[in-house]
């Protein structure tokens, strides 16, 4: 039997289905409402939604169905048994699939039962007083029977055993089946520093005018509220083929899955930045590439130590390396959890096609996007908001990202003071500068300045140019006297400094001339000083 696509939305009274069945047999169609479940066949098409809420009983005949025929859709109006009440969950389409109870994981032979909470009161409570800022522990691992994990609440283990060949195009750990996540963190630090460019980084410091198209540029998500979010039509289509199961999840494992998200999150972020909104063919590199997450299996325990490695691997990989941009993403980020679990949703889908489209990625989504899809649609939005609340609070310096980026700017301002300060053209344009606030008039005077600072102009301005011909003086006698060895002349008067000059070239015959011309401009300035 085919799931069919399918709408559900809501006013005081009703719950209103839409079934897109355009291949259904009309007069087979079958329809049974049963308190909170909904079930809807017509061959070859089977639905069953499970609702928050009770329905009026089919058996009382109090809804309606018709079939649109330009649509291709079964509209099916269901009464609520208590008009007003608020249906929940209708956009988790996959939720709404999941049968009442559904797990994905071996529920325990031993249950402990009775209370008058039976167990849903703790959960809250563990909920309400979860400390974003409390570091976790990871678990022992038993190598022996499990093997090292990773993957979605560290569920999985020997995936990549099997898939050797497939190892480097997708994850940059070597043999992370025999690595504990300690020594993959300490691996993964230990190469991003080592591939750390730091020309690269101050070229992106500089030159400013490459990063602020992207400074810029305001996402599409601040400018609307979470009651505005949507999910577009392959965000729907998507959530169909998701699996109808439930994560259950203890309190470390909780606080490893939210930190991957931020983790996650935080590189869509970025690739929809640079992107300025719309993807690339390299977006899915950039996801996977800059998420420790996903590119080296890692599990946070610490909030600060994700927004560290997110902050350094944005100035490590990516083409555009500037910490600037790298705290306007984590505000994008910040503001992504703000809008809650539907928005968050359709980001982790948008990830889950990119790496469909980009082969062998798709690994990663059955390592952790496809379960992320599946476990967000049972967050509560005000767990989300907490995590964004405490992500403002977070206060990462560039010290912490353990780069030195402080010391390497320091030294690249110096560079650039002493090369200004050491240049001659500076020297020259700053005389020149003196020299054009003077007024020239008639008998000579410099008005705007007195007499004694025009001089010292003068005499500054004429060294110069006098130490100039006399470096080119010295240039020429070098040259002359290592070509005119053979041809020299005993009639020659060495005490001239024209005549050595005019040796420079022996093949040329205008060089006698130019180096007269150099000699006569010396003796004029010599006599210029003697008066």
């Amino acid at each position: 039997m085919l799931t069919p696509k399918f709408e559900v939305k809501q006013d005081e009274k009703h719950i209103i289905v839409t079934v897109f069945a355009p291949y259904a047999r009309i007069s087979d169609s079958e329809i049974n409402i049963d308190e909170d479940t909904f079930t809807f066949y017509s061959s070859p098409y089977y639905l069953r939604l499970t609702f928050s809420g009770k329905l009026t009983d089919s058996e009382l005949e109090r809804y309606s169905a018709k079939f649109d025929a330009d649509l291709g859709a079964f509209v099916i109006q269901c009464e609520k048994q208590v008009p007003g009440e608020h249906f929940t969950n209708l956009d988790m389409l996959t939720t709404l699939l999941a049968p009442q109870g559904a797990s994905s994981i071996k529920k325990p032979l031993i249950e402990v039962v009775g209370g008058e909470n039976n167990g849903t009161g703790d959960d809250e409570e563990e909920e309400n007083d979860f400390d974003w800022f409390l570091e976790q522990k990871l678990p022992d691992e038993n190598v022996v029977t499990a093997g090292h994990k990773y993957g979605f609440a560290n569920k999985d283990t020997g995936v990549f055993t099997a898939l050797q060949s497939e190892l480097k195009g997708v994850i940059d750990v070597s043999d992370p089946d025999n690595k504990s996540a300690v020594a993959r963190r300490k691996e993964r630090i230990d190469c991003e520093r080592g591939v750390f460019d730091e020309d690269h980084y101050l070229a992106d410091y500089f030159e400013m005018d490459t990063v602020r198209e992207y400074l810029e540029f305001i996402p599409e998500f601040y400018s609307i509220t979470s009651d505005e979010v949507k999910l577009d039509e392959a965000d729907k289509e998507d959530l169909l083929k998701l699996p109808r199961k439930e994560h259950l999840l203890d309190k470390g494992s909780k606080s490893i899955v939210y930190l991957g998200l931020v983790d996650i999150l935080y590189s869509w972020c970025y690739n929809h930045r640079i992107t300025l909104g719309e993807n690339c063919p390299e977006s899915a590199w950039n996801i996977a590439k800059l998420s420790a997450t996903l590119s080296w299996l890692d599990s946070f325990t610490h909030l600060k130590d994700v927004v560290i490695s997110c902050m350094s691997r944005s100035l490590i990989f990516p083409l555009i390396r500037n910490w600037q941009l790298s705290n306007e993403v984590l505000k994008d980020t910040i503001q992504v959890l703000s809008l809650g679990r539907k928005k968050v949703l359709h980001c982790l889908l948008e990830i889950q096609r990119q790496f469909n489209d980009s082969e062998p990625r798709y690994l990663l989504n059955q390592l952790y996007i496809t379960d992320y899809c599946t476990w967000i649609q049972t967050v509560k939005d005000e767990k989300l908001i907490s995590l964004a609340d405490s992500l403002k609070k977070v206060n990462v310096t560039k010290k912490d990202v353990g780069l030195d980026l402080d010391d390497l700017e320091a030294a690249a301002h110096l560079v650039l003071e002493e090369e200004s300060a050491n240049s001659p053209v500076d020297n020259m344009n700053n005389l020149a500068t003196q020299m054009g606030d003077m007024t020239i008039i008639e008998n000579g005077a410099a008005l705007g300045v007195n007499e004694n600072e025009f001089d010292e102009n003068v005499d500054t301005l004429n060294n110069q140019r006098r130490s100039n011909l006399v470096h080119i003086s010295d240039s020429d006698t070098t040259s002359s006297d290592s070509d005119s060895d053979d041809d020299s002349d005993d009639d020659t008067d060495t005490s001239d400094s024209s005549d050595e000059d005019s040796s420079e070239d022996s093949d040329q015959d205008d060089s006698t001339s130019d180096s007269s011309d150099l000699d006569s401009d010396d003796d004029t300035l010599s006599e210029s000083e003697e008066s």
